[in-house]
């Protein structure tokens, strides 16, 4: 989430000091309010006032504009039975999708640094609601809240609602539930946003102030870009007709902020200018190569460098004119631009909006697939270290560092910290006193990012990446464990898992593990578990397998001798 208040702080400098300035065509504005909107769509109305911001995109009425004639007449040739075929095939058909809008929800609170989105996906024809949770969804669970129905695959990791039998919303099944439980409310700071979205083709809003900004922002802008921090709202919308007409909106406070934020973006727009010097230097030294002036010609292969060099020269010329002069008005509280894009560009923009439009459905998917990738990477690299540990002291850590009398001190994730290069973190430790102990508890509130798995929402200092401690575990609390003792082959044997309650990473606290006995509750959170095997690699094991449980302590124990089949 720091990324994303960070982004955010940037992309208001650079949306006002570069993007608008895309084209000479710009023409200073200051947006309107909102036209009058007798009922709001049944899809926008589905967007919280509070929200902390939106994305509305009307894929049918951008296709049917005139800026996309000639990619119609290039898709209509695939002719009426190719398209038939890819609506016969999926469902709804894709031929009726017509709006598609993504929701950046309320944080819980501020310590919430994970982004909450729900999709929201509209068709110009019903659907059957059923067909699309057997055909996608076979093995979800019907779930309600706040009266609500709607369904839950932990599997796939999705969760779908059905508003009607033309709207379908879609997120994870942490934030479906959160979303429907939301109350009713259409005022709100997104609210005159809101309805402006109604009427145009493409809508981004971003309520600037609901995002958790952490305290250090402001000490790692330069003083001059400061005042940009105190932004309201950042408005964008598209127009797509003959042509495309971008417009943006930033709103402030007070008129006062307005003045100081304009000159931010114009100092923003100075440093830009002299960061272009570099490479209008590099730029400059392909165009003249190495040779004199009038030495003769030079080596045909120096060519397309010195093109290329020629062509970004003329770049970087237009953009320094471009910044050296910003089309921007202010107008009270509000600074407002417009850029009307030339005919060449029509089309590719057109294009570029489709395709975003088609793309946020799938956002919840990638975003949790780029999560569960990080997860994995984690695991790998906590792998690594523990070899690491093993070369270096003949033996995996233990589970805990102890002190002389068996006292569980610190957690195996202090002692490896060496080899994730966290040296200077691990020298922050006291070795011989507890976790939580007035010395260890400023080191302890530092958790290294290898320690974090994205694909739940963070809470500080806590890890869901834990070991399994017990006579035939891989660890023992007190001594460890080298590889000979794994006689069941490290292919065969986890190391580390990612799952259960999260706990607080310097703590010696883990999986208690008794062959005789039942497991302890990993499923939960994640709809699948991600083990870290002792030879290095990662696997991914389905929960809801149904010999999931006699696999895994088949797994957990490391010299059982049992046959074992993972896949």
């Amino acid at each position: 989430m720091r990324l994303l208040a960070i982004g955010a702080t940037a992309a208001l400098a650079v949306l006002a000091a570069t993007a608008l300035l895309l084209t000479p065509t710009t023409q200073p504005v200051v947006a309107q309010g909102p036209p009058a909107v007798a009922k709001l769509p049944a899809d926008l109305a589905l967007i919280p006032g509070d929200a902390i911001g939106f994305m509305h995109v009307r894929l049918a009425d951008v296709w049917k504009s005139d800026a996309m004639k000639d990619m119609r007449t290039l898709v209509a040739k695939a002719g009426p039975k190719a398209f038939a075929i890819l609506d016969a095939d999926f469902h709804p058909a894709p031929s009726t999708i017509d709006r598609v809008t993504i929701i950046l929800l309320p944080m819980k609170d501020k310590a919430d640094q994970t982004p909450r989105l729900v999709s929201v996906v509209s068709f110009s024809a019903a659907f059957d609601a059923a067909k699309i949770r057997k055909m996608y969804m076979p093995k979800a669970e019907e779930m309600k809240v706040e009266g609500k129905t709607y369904y839950l695959d932990k599997a796939l990791g999705m969760a779908l609602h059905f508003p009607s039998d033309q709207l379908l919303v879609l997120s994870d099944p942490d934030n479906l539930p959160i979303y429907l439980a939301l109350p009713a409310k259409s005022e709100g700071i997104m609210q005159s946003a809101i309805a402006l979205a109604a009427t145009k083709s493409m809508t981004v809003c971003l309520n600037y102030k609901g995002l958790p900004i952490p305290p250090d922002t402001t000490d790692r802008l330069p003083p001059e870009l400061r005042p940009l921090l105190r932004t309201e709202q950042l408005l964008i919308t598209a127009d797509v007709g003959q042509q495309v007409t971008l417009n943006l909106n930033l709103a402030m406070k007070n008129a006062d902020d307005a003045k100081e934020i304009e000159t931010a973006i114009k100092k923003a727009a100075e440093m830009g200018r002299e960061m272009l010097k570099q490479p209008l230097a590099e730029a400059t030294r392909l165009l003249e190569g190495k040779n004199k002036r009038g030495e003769g010609p030079r080596p045909l292969e120096e060519l397309p460098q010195a093109v290329g060099g020629l062509v970004a020269i003329a770049g970087i010329n237009s953009l320094d004119e471009l910044l050296a002069d910003l089309p921007i008005k202010r107008d009270g509280a509000n600074l407002g631009a417009s850029i009307t894009l030339p005919a060449w560009a029509t089309q590719y923009v057109g294009t570029a909006i489709l395709g975003t439009g088609l793309l946020i459905p799938a956002v919840q998917k990638v975003r949790g697939a780029a999560a569960r990738t990080t997860s994995m990477n984690n695991l790998k690299q906590i792998g690594i270290a523990m070899h690491s540990y093993h070369d270096a002291n003949r033996a995996f850590p233990p589970a805990a560092i102890c002190d002389k009398n068996g006292k569980k001190l610190l957690s195996w994730r202090v002692a490896i910290l060496p080899y994730i290069e966290q040296q200077n973190l691990y020298a922050k430790f006291k070795l011989d006193e507890p976790w939580d102990s007035e010395a260890n508890k400023k080191a302890a509130a530092i958790m290294p990012k290898t320690y974090s798995d994205p694909r739940q929402p963070e809470v500080v200092g806590k890890t869901h990446y834990r070991v399994f401690v017990g006579k035939d575990a891989a660890f023992d609390w007190v001594k460890g464990k080298s590889i000979t003792d794994f006689t069941d082959g490290l292919s065969n044997s986890i190391l580390v898992v990612a799952g259960g309650e999260p706990v607080d990473w310097a703590k010696p606290d883990d999986f208690e593990f008794d062959p005789e006995k039942k497991l302890p509750d990993i499923i939960k959170p994640f709809p699948d578990l991600l083990v870290g095997l002792a030879d290095g690699s990662i696997r991914s094991l389905r929960t809801d397998r149904d010999d999931f449980q006699k696999l895994l302590k088949t797994l957990i124990t490391i010299n059982g001798g049992e046959a074992i089949s993972i896949d």
